[in-house]
């Protein structure tokens, strides 16, 4: 059996010690007392807020509701159980429709549950459900989502966390800057540094889709997952022709026919 492992504590990992480290710096600047003590107790609440985000991926189990048990017959053996959850289905236009529910604390040997939206699962059938819900296990086994969201607020964070220890710790003092310099040029090597970095983000978005894409192949035919691609681009447009954007459609369409490409 292939058994997935949790990934909620890499977000914390991710972003906690950063917003401890923001927080204390912030308080060496502050100039009275009073406003060390309301920065402490605004970053002990940010950190208590990320935790509480994190101890449940996407959402806490109760707010599903009533879980139904659908027997989904999978290609291989793994530690996750389906179920259908009514309450997908509530507001059409979120589009929620396959979700792994992951718990920061699990017993020993309890099974992840996914739950599936009753309709769409009407809608589309089983076997599309089949590559849905394996790739969704293989995107959360390889912690795509933890990979995207980190690669851009963790570098972030750590930038402010230098920034605010350049002035905190003194280092201004040992290493000054001349600030008629930075204003001159800082705007513009910010700007190119956030675009490159941006653009290399972006290509590891791409890589990691492909990634998803050959492993699926190990299940289903290349055949399959080509359709499966296509069909699921279809199904994430808005239902308003009008939301549409022709460009980013453009786009779309460019990165659905590279995946297909490579299969």
């Amino acid at each position: 059996m292939k058994r997935l492992r949790g990934m909620n504590g890499y977000y914390i990992i991710g972003t906690v010690p950063f917003v401890v480290v923001m927080t204390l710096f912030s308080g060496m600047l502050a100039g009275n007392y009073l406003l060390k003590a309301f920065i402490v107790l605004a970053g002990l609440g940010i950190t208590i807020g990320i935790i509480r985000k994190f101890w449940y991926l996407p959402k806490p189990e109760k707010s599903y509701g009533e879980l139904e048990p659908y027997n989904l017959m999978l290609p291989a053996e793994i530690n996750v159980k389906t179920y259908l959850c009514q309450e997908m289905d509530r507001y059409g236009f979120l589009k929620r429709n396959v979700e792994l529910i992951s718990p920061l604390m699990k017993k020993t040997g309890e099974d992840f549950k996914i739950a599936l939206s009753p309709e769409f699962v009407r809608q589309q059938g089983s076997e599309f459900m089949r590559i849905a819900v394996m790739r969704e296990i293989i995107r959360y086994r390889q912690g795509a989502q933890v990979k995207i969201s980190l690669g851009i607020i963790t570098p972030v964070l750590a930038l402010l966390s230098v920034i605010e220890a350049y002035f905190a710790l003194g280092w201004n003092r040992i290493f000054p800057v001349d600030m008629a310099y930075m204003n001159f040029f800082g705007p513009v090597l910010i700007a190119v540094t956030v675009v490159c970095y941006l653009l290399a983000w972006n290509k590891n978005v791409s890589k990691i889709d492909y990634r998803i894409d050959d492993e699926l192949k190990l299940y289903f035919s290349k055949d399959e997952v080509a359709s499966y691609i296509k069909k699921w681009d279809e199904l994430m447009l808005p239902d308003e022709p009008e939301l549409i954007n022709e460009k980013s459609r453009q786009l779309e369409l460019y990165y659905v026919s590279e995946r297909t490409r490579r299969l």
